[in-house]
């Protein structure tokens, strides 16, 4: 794996993309400090994902519709709560003041920008794959390892990253290089916004959840929005905690023993 260097730029890298997601989220309702409430999945907002030719992840595409390398955004835009196209969108819409004046979801695939490599359901770039597009073998590997409650908790997402990092390290060229602090931070943006948002309060989220986020992308039909608001200090710290605990099984890896994580 790369050699991590900490800098104070981790904290823009990976506050974006987590900002986008839980701006929006919270702008749906306002979070109820007692109950958990549903969200209007109706009217505007039925779900649509367009498919084929249609939709492009590659910036600078001419696809009727753009998608982004980052599932939540996705789901965002395949309910209309962000442009149905997934273009023309403005910094306004994320309260999120480090991005362009309009931007399309598929800038946000150029390399070691938002996309990177290592990612939870998504190819590594070197494959040529569209940065949007979902690999079967990594989503199916990641919903297989729910426990006997069908969850997929804090510390299997940890592994996954783990051995997701591993993999890269072995076989996509540089990625000792690229894969910096800020790249890793916001690859644990994915987990944390699972876990804060369609979770179980960082703790875990299920299998049907998790599926219909990153394979299907769309909100669940039984989702209801946090009971109460998700912070950005609540956010990094999970990701932190994620992150420790895959340096964890690095750790024990390279003494030569079997990952600790269970």
């Amino acid at each position: 794996m790369a050699k991590r260097f900490v800098n104070p730029a981790f904290i823009i890298m990976v506050s974006v993309p987590i900002a986008m997601v839980l701006n929006v989220l919270i702008a749906m309702n306002k979070p109820s400090p007692v109950v958990h409430q549903s969200v209007d999945l109706i009217f505007d907002h039925v779900y649509y994902r367009p498919w084929g030719g249609e939709v492009s992840g590659f910036k600078d595409s001419t696809a009727k519709y753009h998608r982004s390398p980052c599932p939540a955004l996705n789901v965002l835009a395949n309910h209309g709560f962000l442009p149905r196209d997934g273009k023309e969108i403005t910094p306004a819409l994320f309260l999120v003041s480090k991005l362009p004046a309009e931007f399309s979801l598929a800038d946000l695939g150029e390399h070691n920008v938002v996309e990177h490599d290592a990612s939870l359901v998504h190819d590594d770039s070197w494959k040529g794959q569209d940065p949007s597009s979902v690999s079967a073998t990594l989503a199916t590997n990641l919903l297989s390892r729910g426990n006997k409650d069908r969850q997929l908790t804090r510390t299997t997402l940890a592994r996954y990253r783990f051995e997701r990092e591993a993999d890269s390290a072995a076989y996509t060229p540089e990625f000792k290089e690229t894969f910096t602090t800020e790249r890793a931070l916001t690859a644990y943006a994915e987990a944390v916004v699972m876990l804060l948002v369609m979770g179980e309060q960082s703790t875990s989220i299920s299998v049907e959840h998790a599926r219909a986020v990153l394979v299907e992308e769309r909100l669940p039909d039984d989702y209801k929005k946090p009971s109460e608001p998700v912070t950005m200090t609540q956010s990094l710290w999970v990701a932190l905690q994620l992150e420790t605990l895959a340096l964890l099984n690095l750790l024990v890896a390279d003494l030569g023993f079997s990952t600790i994580l269970t």
